[in-house]
């Protein structure tokens, strides 16, 4: 076989690999910083912040990890290894959906109501409790 012609086919090959290999570093990136995200969304709940806002933000990042996760393709069955990428987004993922419990648990969605009930019926001066849902 030609030498020039395997030169040029390993050449090939090699920049194939780096740039496998770089597009697999910018993912971690990403990964990191859509870590950092769910941090400053947690920091942002603890302190108050509009829940709206924080749920709005959390459905952003949620279809940027299934984005990223589209990315890498599927894992196949028989592969026990998880990559540092896979793991990442999975500990992400994990992250997400403790803080939406939260925000689900915690939010305001209603008001509750107190009522008197009259001081003539079986249980005078009981409350009568009412939630009024907030949707």
């Amino acid at each position: 076989m030609n030498p020039i012609l395997i030169l040029l086919l390993l050449v090939s090959l090699n920049s194939a690999a780096d740039n496998h290999t770089a597009n697999s570093v910018n993912i971690t990136d990403k990964l990191e910083l859509i870590n950092y995200d769910i941090l400053e969304l947690e920091v942002s709940y603890e302190l108050g912040g509009d829940l709206y806002d924080i749920n709005l933000e959390a459905s952003n990042i949620k279809n940027e990890l299934l984005f990223r996760e589209h990315q890498i393709g599927t894992p196949k069955s028989e592969d026990s290894n998880w990559n540092e990428s896979e793991q990442m987004i999975l500990d992400a993922k994990i992250k997400l959906q403790a803080l939406q419990e939260k925000i689900k648990l915690e939010g305001d969605w209603g008001q509750l109501r107190f009522r008197m009930i009259d001081f003539r019926g079986k249980d005078p001066g009981s409350l009568k409790l009412r939630y009024n849902y907030g949707f």
